[in-house]
């Protein structure tokens, strides 16, 4: 792909793309019901509570992906790093190089931030995207299982 790509720190404006980029990711991973996220609840977390940054990927001035990190620590280190919790780009600009264009400049986004290290996890049958990690040098960690927890 010959375009012009680009990545940005999303604004309060990119709301309705953010949402609707956010369903996109979850009717990929066969979760469309669990998308529930209202354009408020993004607003007050993403923009006034600032716990996570959010980047728009844009091809030719069109958003074809985005992706969602925010702060982790590592204690045994004294280290922090971010976990990505999402990462998404439409199918249509899959498998041309846009992927890795767009991890890198995540990447980039990252170390300005003043962080080296990026985690994630990954949906096990999610073969297409395990072989993207593994093709830019990612290493799966073995022997930890993710929990989660609703506070009552």
């Amino acid at each position: 792909m010959n375009g012009k790509f680009t990545v940005r720190k999303s604004e309060e404006k990119d709301i309705v793309l953010l949402q609707n980029m956010i369903k996109g990711l979850a009717a990929y991973e066969k979760r469309p019901q669990d998308m529930t996220a209202s354009q408020e609840n993004l607003q007050y977390w993403l923009f006034e509570k600032k716990i996570a940054t959010a980047l728009i990927a844009q091809y030719n001035d069109e958003v074809i992906g985005y992706a969602i990190y925010y702060p982790v620590f590592g204690s045994f280190a004294a280290e922090g790093g971010v976990h990505l919790e999402d990462l998404f780009l439409c199918e249509e600009y899959r498998h041309g190089g846009l992927g890795k264009k767009f991890f890198s400049q995540i990447e980039e986004f990252v170390k300005q931030d003043g962080y080296n290290l990026i985690e994630w996890n990954c949906l096990g049958w999610n073969m297409p995207s395990i072989r993207f990690y593994n093709q830019i040098g990612a290493v799966q960690e073995h022997g930890r299982k993710y929990f989660s927890y609703i506070c009552k």
